[in-house]
C-alpha cells in the first residue's frame, strides 16, 4: 500500500482551547460502532456521563446549544481528560485529517474546515511537494475499478500541478492552462479515447501558456456577460441549492458580499484590482488553494468520470473564496489580517466538505449548469 500526503501534513497538531472554532460544535459528531462498543462497557465514574450524553440510536454525542455534550468551558474534550486519548472515537481522533481511497493508495490531506490546516496552508509561502511512501499492509481491492483511467488521472494531476506550481508564469494563465486542460481530457474520455491523454499532455506541456494559447482561449470565452456579473451567479445558483450547516452562514455571506449590490460593474473590477495589488500574497494563497482541491478531488473521478467538474471545482472555490475575502477587504481598504483569511476559508469548507449533499449537487451543477460553461470560466481568468 502506497502512502501520499503533503510535506506539511505531520506539522499539523490541534491547538485545543485556544482554536478560534472549535470541531466539537456546529455538526454532529458520529461515533464509530468498535467506539461505541468501548463506552457501553467502561467502568468508573465517567460511565454514567457517557451513558447520558450518548444518543445510542442515532450513535451521535448530544449536543447543547451546538456544542458536543463532553466539549466543556475551555473548550476541551472532557472524554479525553476523563477517560483518556485512547477513548476517542474515529472522528475526533482523525479530523481534520482526510483520506482519499484507491486500490493500492490511501491519499492523506488537512481538512481546510479546521482553521490550524488552514493556517498551516495559507502561511505555506514555498510551493508544497507530496511524499509517497510504501506502507505494508492487506491492499483492499475495488470491484470495477479502472486503472487505466486512474493512472492517466494520476500522471494528469502531476503536469497540472507542476504548471500551476510555476509562478515564472502569471497566476490567470496557469489557471487558463488546467482549464484548458481539464476541458480537454473530459472530452477524451467522453468519446472513449483514453489512449489519447498521452498526446494531449504532450501538446499542452509545449505550447505552455505562450501568446497563442493565451489568444486562443481568449477566442473561446464568453463575452456575454461581465466578470462580476459571472461571480454573482457563482454565488446566485450554488447557495439556494445548498443545505445550510451553520445558522450564521448566510449572514456571513450577507454581510461580505454586499459590494456586489454596493458598487457597479466596473467599480467592483476596480475593487477586484485593488484587493491584489494590496494583498501581494494572495497570488501564492490562491495557488495553495487551487492545489488543495486539485489533489484531494481530482482523482476522484475514476469513481464518477466527472474530470472537467473537478478541475472547475477548484477554480469556482478558490474564486468564491477570493470574492470573500474581497468583500472583507473593501470595509477597510487594509490588508487582510491571516486570521480573517483563514475564517473565511474554514467557513467555506465546512459549508460545502462537510456536507456530502452539497458537494455532490455543487459538482453537478458545476457539471450541467451553464453559469459554469467552459467559455464563462475562461471570460473570469483571461
Amino acid at each position: 500500500m502506497q502512502i501520499t500526503a503533503p510535506d506539511f501534513y505531520k506539522k499539523f497538531s490541534c491547538i485545543a482551547g485556544e482554536c478560534p472554532a472549535t470541531c466539537c460544535a456546529g455538526w454532529q459528531i458520529v461515533i464509530d460502532k468498535k467506539s461505541l462498543k468501548r463506552y457501553s462497557h467502561h467502568k468508573g465514574p465517567f460511565a454514567n456521563r457517557l451513558k447520558n450524553d450518548i444518543n445510542w440510536n442515532e450513535q451521535v454525542f448530544r449536543q447543547y446549544h451546538h456544542r458536543c455534550a463532553f466539549l466543556n468551558e475551555e473548550n476541551l474534550c472532557d472524554i479525553y481528560a476523563e477517560a483518556g486519548p485512547h477513548m476517542l472515537c474515529d472522528t475526533c481522533r482523525k479530523y481534520p485529517r482526510h483520506i482519499e481511497e484507491f486500490e493500492g493508495l490511501r491519499e492523506l490531506s488537512l481538512s481546510l474546515s479546521c482553521p490550524e490546516a488552514a493556517r498551516l496552508l495559507l502561511s505555506r509561502q514555498e510551493p508544497i511537494a507530496f511524499i509517497t511512501k510504501e506502507k505494508p499492509s492487506s491492499e483492499e481491492t475495488y470491484d470495477s475499478f479502472d486503472y487505466l483511467l486512474f493512472t492517466e488521472l494520476m500522471d494528469t494531476r502531476e503536469q497540472m500541478l507542476s504548471i500551476l506550481q510555476d509562478r515564472s508564469i502569471s497566476l490567470n494563465a496557469r489557471l487558463l492552462k488546467l482549464l484548458a486542460m481539464g476541458h480537454d481530457f473530459q472530452l477524451c474520455l467522453d468519446r472513449n479515447e483514453l489512449y489519447r491523454w498521452e498526446g494531449i499532455r504532450r501538446k499542452h506541456i509545449q505550447t505552455g501558456t505562450d501568446p497563442d494559447f493565451l489568444e486562443k482561449v481568449k477566442q473561446w470565452s464568453d463575452d456575454s456577460k461581465s466578470t462580476p456579473e459571472l461571480i454573482r451567479d457563482f454565488w446566485n445558483i450554488l447557495i439556494p441549492e445548498m443545505e445550510v450547516l451553520s445558522p450564521s452562514w448566510h449572514s456571513f455571506l450577507k454581510e461580505n458580499l454586499i459590494f456586489h449590490t454596493k458598487y457597479n460593474d466596473q467599480e467592483i473590477l476596480q475593487l477586484y484590482k485593488d484587493f491584489k495589488k494590496t494583498m501581494p500574497k494572495w497570488q501564492i494563497q490562491a495557488e495553495q488553494l487551487v492545489l488543495y482541491w486539485l489533489y484531494t478531488y481530482f482523482c476522484g473521478a475514476v469513481y464518477d468520470d466527472q474530470i472537467f467538474a473537478k478541475v472547475k471545482l477548484a477554480l469556482v472555490c478558490t474564486l468564491m473564496i477570493q470574492d470573500l475575502s474581497v468583500g472583507m477587504y473593501q470595509k477597510s481598504r487594509q490588508p487582510l489580517a491571516l486570521k480573517d483569511q483563514i475564517r473565511i476559508c474554514y467557513l467555506f469548507s465546512r459549508e460545502l466538505e462537510h456536507s456530502d449533499p452539497n458537494l455532490n449537487k455543487m459538482e453537478e451543477l458545476l457539471d450541467q449548469h451553464p453559469a459554469f460553461s467552459f467559455g464563462k470560466l475562461l471570460k473570469i481568468l483571461c
